[in-house]
């Protein structure tokens, strides 16, 4: 029991803090030098997940790779030792709640432990993404045909292209160049059919998947022209939910905050 608890105070200590802040600093210093040029190494993340991704190119490029998983373990360190102050205070707080004249002000007094908590919770969302997410990298659509979601019960079809071009004369060089695209996606699944819009930074959901466009065609109004396709990068991301959760906690935390000590200045 005395062993925990020191171990407890030990990772809830402010030593600690500030030795993972300054091995943070300096580990993204060295990933800095070894990204710049090896961008390439690193994109593959995204689609292979963290666990496939360190099996090919972690081991094959420890070099440039290390630095990503001293990265890692110094955020795990952080994030414990972010827990255990946080806990501190919250547990603090409780004990000696009788000192506060009213409810609200105990209750506000909670705000920044309530983003420390947040923090957490999106850095987990972070954790599950790059162990449990799938990706398919390419779902190219063309009207007139219905292909399967790789790995899901899902097809896809493109039902229109409605690509903007650029018309204006103040900006010669993007003369009839495409600037912004709205597609419109059919799609089936389980006898159900649905349809969802996706554009240039404008993803859709469907069934827990996220369909990002990755290209569309055709780029220009004029000259040779392409027939009309979407590439869409369809995701499956279980760490979305905490994302949203932990974010939805930190602005309820934040919001206190601001009540706390912009309207009632409490200090």
């Amino acid at each position: 029991m005395v062993v925990k608890r020191d171990l407890w105070n030990k990772l809830g200590s402010t030593k600690l803090s500030i030795v993972v802040l300054v091995l943070l600093v300096v580990n993204l210093t060295v990933g800095y030098v070894m990204l710049n040029g090896n961008e390439s190494i690193f994109t593959a993340l995204n689609n292979l997940g963290l666990i496939e991704w360190t099996r090919t190119y972690g081991l094959t490029f420890p070099a440039y790779t290390v630095w990503l998983f001293g990265f890692m373990i110094i955020l795990v360190i952080l994030t414990l030792n972010t827990f255990v102050c946080t806990t501190n205070r919250v547990v603090s707080l409780i004990r000696y709640r009788h000192t506060f004249t009213s409810r609200i002000r105990l209750l506000l007094r909670f705000s920044v432990h309530i983003m420390h908590y947040a923090l957490i919770i999106i850095l987990a969302g972070y954790l599950v993404s790059y162990l449990f997410a799938c990706t398919c990298p390419s779902l190219i659509l063309i009207p007139g045909q219905v292909v399967p979601v790789p790995d899901t019960d899902i097809k896809a079809g493109l039902e229109s292209v409605n690509v903007k071009f650029y018309e204006g004369n103040r900006l010669a060089f993007l003369k009839d160049r495409a600037y912004d695209v709205c597609a419109c996606v059919k799609l089936f699944s389980d006898g159900k059919t649905a349809i969802k819009k996706v554009g240039l930074n404008t993803p859709f959901r469907y069934r827990g998947l996220s369909f990002h466009l990755k290209d569309f065609g055709p780029k220009y109004g004029k000259g040779l022209k392409t027939r009309p396709f979407i590439n869409l990068i369809v995701k499956n991301d279980p760490g979305v939910k905490l994302y949203f959760a932990g974010t939805s906690l930190f602005v309820v935390g934040l919001v206190m905050y601001l009540y706390q000590w912009v309207l009632l200045k409490i200090r």
